[in-house]
């Protein structure tokens, strides 16, 4: 007989390892931070276009006091004297303060009425109109830096120095009464005491608004660092810097995007004296680095972050 196994070997079978699928989803993150970071740059362009396009009333303006942040800022009245019929040669009396020069500039002159308003006259001249003084005394030199180019009013300065402080910013300033001698009106008296020669936030320019309000809010967060109040000079200097960032934003959307900027030869500041366009916004733009470096140095962070909403307030009721 033969043995044998008889049979076939049975096949090794290899146990096959299933390998999890693992799903690449960084192309879906990628996707979704691209449309979450869009929908912020849309909302952020949505946000500053609307505080680009918002306005507010002079009524809403005079009423209302929004920008409390620490204290009332308060529009700039009307000049009293407003709608007074005048003809011919009149004479219009300012008060005039001094402020120091830019650097090592001569001192600037401001008109601030509101510090006296109501010893100011306006009135038809009867006769020729006063002579300036001599060359090389003070009065003169004041009188020349007013009067301006050839053909602006005959300036004559019409009492001594006295000092006198501002309500709104506390400033102590060194003034004098100036009157000013305008030939041919042939209009009444403007919100600014004048006959149109100048805008002023009075008459409703928001530039000059912003220039004001940037300068109030300077001096406001200097009394208040130097009284250690750090949260409130903070608030001041945040506005300060916010006005100074959002006036030549909107400036440029007003020229381009809405066609009506309208063309200045000089504002009459509040606090600044009068300046042509581009002394105004260089203004603004020192002012509001100072207002950044009182932020920082009354605790803010870095950078002094501001909103639309908060660049834009000078020309809203915010």
């Amino acid at each position: 007989m033969a043995c044998g196994s008889g049979g076939q070997e049975k096949p090794v079978q290899v146990a096959t390892v299933q390998q999890p699928v693992v799903h690449d989803d960084s192309a879906e993150r990628e996707r979704a931070r691209h449309d979450e970071l869009a929908a912020a740059h849309r909302k952020l362009e949505e946000e500053q276009q609307s505080a680009l396009a918002a306005t507010c009333s002079e009524a809403d303006r005079g009423e209302k006091h929004e920008r409390c942040l620490p204290s009332c800022y308060p529009t700039e009245p009307a000049d009293p004297r407003a709608g007074k019929k005048l003809a011919g040669t009149v004479e219009i009396t300012h008060v005039v303060c001094e402020q120091p020069g830019q650097g090592d500039g001569p001192p600037q002159y401001v008109i601030a009425d509101e510090l006296e308003r109501a010893k100011l006259v306006a009135r038809v001249v009867r006769g020729r109109v006063p002579a300036p003084h001599r060359k090389a005394t003070w009065q003169q030199a004041i009188e020349s830096a007013l009067a301006g180019p050839k053909g602006g009013p005959a300036v004559i300065v019409a009492s001594g120095w006295r000092t006198l402080e501002h309500p709104l910013t506390k400033e102590k300033l060194r003034c004098v009464t100036a009157a000013f001698h305008l030939r041919g009106v042939r209009r009444p008296l403007d919100g600014c005491g004048g006959t149109g020669s100048a805008a002023c936030e009075a008459t409703g320019d928001n530039a000059a608004r912003a220039i004001n309000v940037v300068h109030y809010r300077v001096a406001e967060a200097r009394r208040l660092q130097t009284a250690g109040k750090n949260d409130e000079c903070q608030q001041a200097a945040l506005e300060a810097v916010a006005v100074a960032r959002g006036l030549p934003r909107w400036r440029q959307y007003v020229k381009l995007n809405i066609g009506k900027w309208v063309d200045r030869a000089a504002y009459r500041t509040r606090f600044d004296g009068t300046l042509d366009e581009d002394a105004l916004f260089a203004r603004t733009a020192s002012l509001g680095a100072e207002a950044e470096g009182l932020y920082t140095a009354c605790g803010g962070p870095a950078g002094a972050p501001t909103a639309a909403v908060q660049e834009q307030s000078f020309h809203t009721c915010w």
